[in-house]
């Protein structure tokens, strides 16, 4: 081979290592500015960051509701095994995956370095808790026929009195919603609900009628018309994170 036909193939190779080369990382979006007042690690900035992240929407700073304490009430739930129900199998599995995302951030996580730098991270997993959707109950849907209501409300309904010292989240059915916050009111009372349904008509109703509620009820609930499962899901798994660090 003759020195000019060496040389290139090292070009050649060259070239094809250089293609190889990662690209530059990205630079990263500056967050806006105002989402700088939720460093402040209080448990409810902590739930306003949870799901502006999730969500992407700074409005979840601005429009998120906590009435009666429900920090407080969450933790005790948690430290009671309470039940959670939710109104359907996406709002479960919108739980489920962060609850997984979040274990697994944990495994990988390292030490930042330190004296401690050798030993292995304390890690503080989360527990699978006993969720509950309430449109998957056996007389759900006969119930929902007959009466032409929503799986999920018919469930909740069924399970009036199951619901006392739960932990009840509603990512998507406003109809499950307004049944549970009109059970509340007959005596009915969660531990905690989570409002989150999402649009312009009776979803928004159902919230203002949960904000409003005429008892004490511990609450957290997107206002305006913004909400949904993934939103849900964010708020109670912050919730679960607060109570494991303090456990």
């Amino acid at each position: 081979m003759s020195g000019e036909d060496q040389k290139d193939i090292e070009i050649s190779i060259s070239e094809i290592y250089d293609q190889l080369q990662p690209a530059p990382a990205p630079k990263k979006e500056r967050k806006p500015e105002e989402f700088n007042d939720l460093r402040d690690e209080t448990n409810e900035n902590r739930i306003r960051r949870a799901c502006v992240e999730v969500s992407g929407d700074i409005d979840y700073k601005r429009f998120l509701v906590f009435k009666m304490h429900p920090t407080a009430a969450a933790l005790k739930a948690f430290k009671n095994n309470s039940v959670i129900y939710v109104d359907t199998p996406l709002t479960r599995a919108a739980v489920l995956a962060l609850i997984q995302e979040e274990n697994e951030r944990q495994l990988i996580e390292k030490p930042r370095g330190g004296f401690d730098s050798d030993k292995s991270a304390k890690k503080r997993t989360l527990s699978i808790p006993e969720i509950i959707c309430a449109a998957e109950h056996p007389k759900a849907g006969e119930f929902s026929q007959k009466y032409n209501i929503s799986k999920s409300m018919a469930g909740f309904m069924i399970l009036k009195d199951d619901i006392r010292t739960s932990v009840v989240v509603i990512g998507k059915d406003d109809a499950a919603l307004l049944s549970v916050c009109r059970m509340a009111e007959r005596g009915s009372l969660p531990y905690l609900v989570l409002g989150f349904p999402a649009g312009i008509g009776t979803q928004k109703t159902s919230k203002e009628y949960l904000e409003n509620i005429s008892v004490e009820l511990p609450l957290i609930a997107m206002s305006q018309t913004k909400g949904g499962v993934e939103t849900a899901a964010a708020c109670l798994v912050e919730l679960m994170k607060i109570y494991e660090e303090g456990v």
